[in-house]
């Protein structure tokens, strides 16, 4: 797969201009695979995938808002399940029950703990084309979101839970005071406000509990590393992503949540290389 590296200003008035950098590098990677079909593009424009965008802990679709204006724009259908963060079974019983009541092919996407569902509910289905993630884990079989992390820089932020239970052994959220410290530090007092009201608790024994068979072995998949994320090591995005061969992008400045809701053009960008590659 191709690797590429983009770096992005935070200044919004440099907006155009980045936009214009992402969309040319994507441009250099897409022409060489659609170069050789032009005919069949018109074709292929009218059979879009349905875009399935699946959220992480302590968020919920609304991190998703962003990407999907754009994405409808361009023309494509999206679906943002809600998952009750209780379980790995149960969310990826969900996603499952979503791609099930949508038809067609699609590209399923997620930011944060969703790779892990996505990961595990494309598995041995033929109506996913590809996997995209933002800031995500991206586990193998067997793999744990606290074992990915064994070797990488430990967050802080998980010294800012707050247990609805026993710690540990219950739900738990990210105490408030702390959450656009460590989740959204590039996002606007505003957005990090309204991204916190809408925090969600994940049950804390999903961080412990192996991952099932996952997709990423047969189905191509592209990934947007946030690098200035606070919750999961930048480094162990990269690694992630390298062992499962994505094809890769940094997002420089981008904090856990900021790589979809600060740099929603260059994410969306992205998926949309993802849909017209696969779409071949």
């Amino acid at each position: 797969m191709i690797n590429k590296t983009l770096s992005h200003s935070h200044k919004l008035g440099r907006s155009l201009l980045r936009l214009i950098a992402v969309a040319f590098v994507i441009m250099l990677v897409a022409v060489p695979v659609l170069a050789n079909d032009s005919a069949s593009s018109a074709a292929l424009s009218s059979k879009k995938p349905t875009i399935v965008l699946v959220h992480g802990a302590w968020a919920d679709a609304s991190g998703w808002d962003r990407v999907i204006a754009l994405l409808h724009l361009t023309g494509y259908n999206t679906v943002a399940p809600t998952l009750d963060l209780n379980s790995i079974d149960g969310d990826v019983a969900t996603v499952r029950a979503t791609l099930d009541s949508i038809p067609g092919k699609k590209i399923l996407v997620a930011h944060s703990y969703g790779g892990v569902v996505i990961s595990n509910a494309a598995y041995g289905r033929s109506d996913v084309l590809g996997l995209v993630y933002s800031a995500a884990f991206l586990p193998d079989a067997g793999d744990s979101v606290v074992s990915l992390g064994t070797g990488f820089v430990q967050s802080e932020a998980f010294n800012h839970l707050i247990f609805t239970g026993a710690p540990f052994a219950s739900p738990a959220y990210i105490d408030p005071a702390y959450f656009p410290q460590y989740f959204a530090q590039d996002l606007s007092p505003r957005v990090a406000a309204k991204l916190n009201a809408a925090q969600r608790p994940i049950n804390a024994p999903i961080l412990f509990t192996p991952s099932g068979p996952v997709a990423w072995h047969t189905l191509p998949s592209w990934y947007a590393v946030s690098g200035s994320d606070l919750i999961i090591d930048p480094a162990e995005q990269r690694w992630m992503a390298s062992r499962a061969h994505a094809t890769t992008i940094t997002l420089y400045g981008a904090s856990h949540i900021g790589g979809i809701v600060q740099h929603p053009i260059e994410f969306t960008l992205l998926i949309e290389l993802a849909a017209r590659v696969t779409a071949r």
